[in-house]
């Protein structure tokens, strides 16, 4: 199908603990968010490797909603198992261990129908596998990547590659500046595109998001809930959105149609924080979604 995305990163467990409570071994990894929340938009294949522990329920939430796990590779062993706990704020997470296991090989080697894939999300990995996809697949009209402060400290000549060979980036406003050595997050963000990328979105957490590009600048609030639950997976899933969302388009490279992926992936970030894991954000209903885009348009009207 012409709106296909590919998503390649992490499919793993978590183990999370907050002020409402904690959950062991759940679903999680960035491909896991970005291909659940694209779902809703577009036709998204996951690349990624899991252990053998991975079981048939926890391939049930990706089923459900119709996600191509042909990619998803078994290998002999445990899959990677994050464990995190979070302040009463929900903003910043304090990882206790990172058991990255089989994932620690992961090295995506793409099929015939992954090369030719529409769309790109290269969710959260070392910059070096990410610059491998580029070199496999064939010519996607549109390239989407996210990364954090692990890989700036230490890959950055390959991130930097990376830069240069993608459509639009993701980081977080700590990574923008660490990134480019500028606070001002505007001055980050045309630094970023000096060096080849068209469209910077910063995440802002509990504040939104901010868009540097050549047609403008914008920066869309988050929609704004009563009661967080957990804010894991948050920017995977603004990222799912976000390409998904363009994919499923005809011409994405305009500022109005960057600014309503910025405004899916807000509103689709706002379900995922309510629950643990992906149990809210699979189980969503094309009304929920139309109901809260509403909702978040009209939030912005005065």
């Amino acid at each position: 199908m012409n709106n296909e995305v590919l998503v390649v990163g992490s499919v793993a467990f978590d183990s999370v603990e907050n002020a409402n409570g904690s959950v062991q071994r759940v679903l999680g990894g960035a491909a896991s968010y970005a291909s659940i929340c694209a779902s809703y938009f577009a036709n998204p294949r996951v690349v990624a490797v899991v252990g053998t522990d991975f079981s048939e329920q926890d391939r049930a939430p990706f089923l459900k909603r119709g996600v191509n796990l042909e990619g998803l590779e078994v290998r002999e062993g445990k899959t990677f198992h994050w464990g995190g706990s979070y302040d009463k704020d929900f903003n910043t997470a304090v990882t206790r261990f990172t058991d990255l296991n089989v994932f620690q090989n992961f090295n995506p080697v793409l099929s015939e129908a992954q090369k030719n894939a529409k769309a790109v999300f290269l969710a959260n990995i070392n910059p070096e596998l990410q610059l491998s996809v580029l070199d496999q697949v064939k010519n996607p009209s549109l390239v989407a990547c996210d990364t954090m402060n692990y890989w700036i400290s230490s890959k950055k000549e390959a991130l930097l590659e990376v830069v240069k060979r993608i459509d639009v980036f993701f980081l977080n406003e700590s990574e923008a500046r660490q990134l480019t050595g500028e606070y001002n997050l505007i001055k980050a963000g045309r630094k970023l595109m000096d060096q080849g990328v068209k469209y910077v979105v910063i995440k802002l957490g509990s504040n939104g998001a901010m868009l540097v590009s050549q047609e403008g600048l914008a920066q869309l609030p988050p929609y704004i809930l009563e009661h967080v639950h957990d804010t894991t997976g948050a920017g995977d899933t603004f990222g799912g959105g976000f390409t998904g969302y363009l994919a499923s388009l005809k011409k994405w490279n305009s500022l109005n149609a960057i600014k309503r992926a910025m405004m899916i992936g807000n509103v689709m970030a706002s379900f995922t924080i309510e629950s643990f894991s992906v149990d809210r954000l699979a189980d969503l209903t094309q009304p929920d979604i139309d109901k809260r885009l509403k909702e978040y348009t009209s939030m912005l009207k005065f």
